[in-house]
């Protein structure tokens, strides 16, 4: 059974869910997809929404609520996705902003769409300084890390960790953030796969098929891992064995002047 780390699903706190019938239909969506956990991750401090601790488990309770009310099978962690900004490591020190669980070990972090801002590597270490692993939300879907995989390289050798969107490995977001993802995940760059979930259409709680589509680009090892393994370690406040995805990597393909000698 699956553990979804990045889903927009809380009601009315950001650009996902617009209401609870929506939530409630995303839910029994996850569900039929073999997803029995969901973390709960609205937006904070990305200049349009601020969702601190506090509000968000407000919501959460009440859509834990009606779930039990509907007799849908989903259970709800508390978490967020925060903005990568100078305010960031102070908002997690004082608790404002949520770790991922709330178990205090990993903290998802998203970038802007098209750049990696002056100062993130600093920020970075700064949130690894308080103990916390970083996890870098969609990184194949920031256009300087496409064009510049050897800058999320660095993070992850300094102990970050990277999600990768679920419809990003399956095309939904075109062919460039496709490939990107297939690069990142052969390259050992992507430690975890979740739906990044919106709405009950289009940009839904499903996370098999980027299963499938992550084991047909490396093996199935890889691909639970990814899928089930450590999302599960992560959301039980353990880190992900980053040494057993490593070891489980098929070596990289020769190209063909590469095989003609040998």
């Amino acid at each position: 059974m699956y553990a979804d780390l990045h889903c927009h699903i809380l009601p009315g706190i950001d650009d996902g869910s617009k209401d609870l019938e929506q939530s409630l239909a995303m839910a029994r969506l996850a569900v039929e997809d073999g997803i029995r956990t969901v973390v709960v991750t609205p937006h904070h401090l990305n200049g349009v929404y601020a969702n601190p601790a506090v509000e968000v488990a407000r919501a959460l309770r009440e859509l834990r609520e009606a779930l039990i009310a509907e007799g849908i099978p989903l259970k709800l962690l508390p978490g967020s996705e925060l903005h990568l900004v100078p305010e960031l490591p102070a908002e997690l020190a004082a608790g404002r902003a949520l770790t991922l669980a709330d178990r205090g070990q990993a903290a998802l972090v998203e970038l802007p769409v098209h750049t990696v801002p002056m100062g993130s590597e600093h920020l970075l270490e700064q949130i690894i300084a308080q103990g916390l692993q970083p996890i870098i939300a969609h990184p194949e879907r920031n256009s300087e890390l496409r064009q510049h995989p050897e800058i999320l390289e660095e993070w992850v050798s300094m102990g970050c960790l990277a999600q990768v969107t679920a419809q990003s490995c399956t095309g939904q977001f075109g062919p460039q953030i496709r490939d990107a993802a297939r690069q990142m995940v052969q390259r050992g760059l992507v430690h975890v796969v979740a739906s990044d979930a919106h709405r009950d259409r289009r940009r839904i709680p499903h996370l098999s098929e980027a299963q499938r589509q992550i084991a047909q680009w490396t093996n199935q090892t890889v691909a639970d891992l990814i899928a089930i393994d450590f999302p599960h370690r992560l959301i039980a406040g353990r880190r992900p064995d980053t040494e057993a995805l490593t070891d489980a990597l098929p070596p990289p393909r020769k190209r063909w002047w590469q095989r003609l000698v040998g």
